[in-house]
């Protein structure tokens, strides 16, 4: 514990700052990068653009990701039959995991493996292939999902006028505010200093050359566990249990919570 042991130019967790982006703090972050009209946070386009490089990009280069992602959006039909066959009841990312596999045949880093022209020096390209197949088609993936599990499955095709976050926002039937709310929250939880659970997962099951889609369907398996991406959910449960228990029809006080927190320790 408090041994640093993992260098990364990507991003740095403060304890008490918060999380910086390439040197910048979330509001410089989300200051400096552009927008869709009329929305206050940046695109999820402009974000990968500037983790990636470590600039700030053009509205030029925000289109050019644009436009790179919408060629590669497209998941095979055989993904949602493979996810359809899981039982209804099995965790959603059980189901992404499981969707994520189901692309690993069109991996170009497992491609360029096999070619037998195979070379370490170069092999960072195919990766990038292929992380960038995967961050294409996620959304769609978890979209899907969603409306399986929680909306009866009904679902509803991608906008190609949308960028990501107001694309999925789209996706799940919900309103035009939630689409700032998710690119917000794709930019906010996209990288904490590459050596959490998941991230440290991916890095470690790729180091044995597994490609990507390996990689990160086992960091995925990571994420699932409560002591990291479950602990999201199982916030927002209790903060419903305790809105049904502590709260009807009245605001919440200091003394309300604490009762419900200590009442949550002590079960």
């Amino acid at each position: 514990r408090d041994i640093r042991s993992l260098v990364t130019d990507i991003s740095y967790l403060d304890p008490q700052e918060g999380i910086r982006f390439r040197g910048k703090t979330i509001p410089e972050t989300f200051a400096a990068l552009p927008k869709a009209d009329g929305s206050k946070y940046p695109t999820v386009e402009s974000f990968w653009y500037f983790l990636l490089t470590g600039d700030v990009p053009t509205q030029a280069q925000v289109d050019e990701v644009v436009a790179e992602w919408k060629t590669r959006q497209e998941v095979p039909q055989y993904v949602f039959d493979a996810i359809r066959a899981l039982p209804r009841e099995s965790h959603p990312m059980v189901m992404l995991s499981v969707g994520i596999l189901a692309l690993q045949k069109d991996s170009k880093f497992a491609g360029f493996y096999n070619s037998g022209k195979f070379n370490k020096m170069t092999a960072w390209e195919s990766v990038y292939e292929d992380a960038s197949d995967i961050v294409a088609r996620i959304p769609i993936i978890a979209a899907f999902i969603y409306n399986l599990k929680f909306r009866g499955d009904k679902q509803i095709a991608i906008d190609p006028k949308l960028d990501m976050g107001a694309n999925f926002a789209h996706m799940i039937g919900q309103s035009d505010e939630y689409k700032d709310v998710a690119r917000m929250y794709f930019i906010l939880h996209s990288d904490h200093e590459s050596g959490n659970v998941s991230a440290h997962t991916t890095h470690l099951v790729h180091s044995a050359l597994s490609d990507p889609y390996y990689a990160y369907s086992a960091g995925l398996n990571g994420l699932a566990g409560p002591l990291h991406g479950l602990a999201n959910q199982e916030v927002l449960d209790w903060t419903m249990k305790f809105q049904e228990k502590y709260c009807k029809g009245v605001e919440p006080t200091k003394e309300l919570v604490t009762k419900a927190l200590w009442d949550t320790l002590n079960a």
